[in-house]
């Protein structure tokens, strides 16, 4: 009986000596995004085809494995709607997803392997780059990230320094091959949209050749990308930039449409000997191993031990250049989300009022703590509206006050109300500042992605323009 490679100790040492020295690009599949909820873990895309169906008001019910998405947006076309409408709805769904998720564990073991400095991905969603941003830089958002378009040439930049020779110095690449999280038809849904992606990526006119040169000349590690058959010979066919039978690099897979393809792996044994295929475990089994290997090898304690981070226990002073979370008591479950997500990209939150409120000097306290902070975001809901003196309104006043004083500009925003519920802008008991403002519509204090990054935005404006200068 042939002993599986994946027990093999040369297929491990050989695949860790390749990526210490710069010689691998992971190509990361949506098997390794995993979710937990009440019924224990699950594969992220399923669950996003289940909410997708439930917001388009289709079936959910006998989705086919591994093409659960492809068949929502099937049915729904079926019932007579627009495929270009399917877009923006998962745009939707998804994005509340990922900002009331953390980060995938097999994600936070890859970014740990630090010589992987550039990635592919044919998933549409930011939890790769999150990773990388989490793992290796607290949370800044450092990683680089292009998207493949079939109807435009997205490439990784030209002063690219070969991926072998970056450094820690250098922030990581993501590369996203099946395009990125859109409003548009930007990334592929479909089965039709995985057939025009590969297409353009063929087009002389659309084909990223910088990309293909990296490619071309690394070690692929497919993971969990559950292409198929043919799509995988395409992938590997277009990285080789030659036959399969001509020899050459060593590429590595471990996804189980692969692996469970008796005919695919055949194919490959007969004309692609170089490639190693995992076969005694599924990807999160690899990806475990190849953590566990890596870090036993280079005896460091991992990160993903350790993430997320740690908030500090008790209140706080509000920082220099925090931002400032104003919010009802009864809104304080929907206004923490918002602070942990904040915190985990980087940007330090004003929350705790206890210190503040201690003592007799209390109200210069939160003056000054109003007048020190980048962002000003009121939390906004109908629990605002009941009558009564209430610490938030004194909070709002103030923000106010110091928004008039220091004249900020739009580009320099200072109020960013944020609403939690169906409340609108005309309700009893919002100041008319507030309303003059476009609130951010966050349902039960779940932060999008663009929110995040435009609190992000304003803070490291903030904290740049008290740099001192050279």
């Amino acid at each position: 009986m042939e002993v599986p490679i994946s027990e093999s100790a040369i297929f491990w040492e050989i695949l860790i000596q390749l990526i210490e020295e710069g010689q691998v690009i992971p190509v990361v599949g949506r098997d390794l995004l995993t979710v937990g909820d009440a019924g224990g873990p699950k594969l992220l895309y399923p669950y996003l085809a289940e909410k997708l169906a439930a917001s388009l008001g289709v079936s959910p019910e006998n989705l086919p494995d591994g093409e659960e998405l492809n068949e929502v947006a099937c049915r729904y076309i079926t019932e007579g709607n627009r495929v270009e409408d399917i877009y923006p709805a998962l745009k939707t769904v998804a994005s509340r997803v990922e900002a009331a998720l953390q980060v995938p564990d097999p994600l936070l073991k890859l970014a740990a392997i630090r010589p992987l400095r550039l990635f592919v991905t044919t998933t549409f969603d930011s939890f790769l780059s999150r990773a990388l941003n989490q793992v290796r830089f607290g949370g800044d958002a450092m990683t680089r990230i292009v998207a493949h378009s079939p109807t435009e040439l997205q490439d990784l930049p030209r002063d690219l320094k070969s991926s072998r020779d970056l450094t820690d110095a250098d922030p990581p690449f993501v590369y996203h091959l099946m395009g990125k999280l859109s409003a548009t038809p930007a990334y592929a849904v479909t089965q039709e949209d995985m057939v025009e992606f590969f297409h353009s990526l063929q087009s002389e006119t659309r084909r990223p050749p910088r990309l293909f040169d990296e490619l071309n000349h690394q070690s692929l590690l497919i993971l969990g990308c559950r292409f198929g058959g043919w799509l995988t010979r395409f992938l590997m066919r277009m990285s080789k930039g030659q036959r399969l039978s001509a020899g050459g690099k060593n590429d590595y897979v471990a996804d189980i449409g692969v692996s469970s393809d008796d005919n695919l792996v055949l194919f490959l044994r007969n004309f692609s000997r170089a490639t190693k295929v995992y076969r005694s475990g599924g990807v999160l089994d690899f990806v475990h191993e190849l953590h566990q290997r890596w870090m036993e090898l280079h005896s460091v304690v991992s990160p993903v031990a350790i993430a997320p981070p740690i908030q500090p226990p008790g209140p706080k002073q509000a920082e220099v250049g925090a931002v400032f979370l104003s919010y009802a008591s009864e809104d304080k479950v929907s206004a923490e989300k918002i602070k942990n997500a904040l915190e985990a990209a980087g940007v330090d939150v004003f929350f705790d009022r206890d210190d503040l409120q201690l003592g007799n000097d209390w109200e210069a306290k939160l003056r000054r703590s109003i007048r020190q902070c980048s962002l000003f975001v009121p939390v906004i809901s109908r629990r605002t509206l009941a009558p009564g003196r209430r610490f938030f309104r004194v909070e709002w006043n103030l923000a106010i006050d110091e928004a008039q004083m220091a004249s900020f500009s739009d580009e320099q925003a200072f109020l960013l109300p944020v609403v939690i519920d169906d409340m609108t802008t005309d309700e009893a008991d919002v100041p008319p500042k507030f309303r003059s403002i476009q609130w951010q519509p966050l349902p039960a204090g779940q932060p999008t992605p663009e929110f995040v990054s435009r609190v992000q935005q304003l803070y490291r404006r903030y904290q740049k323009s008290r740099a001192p200068t050279a």
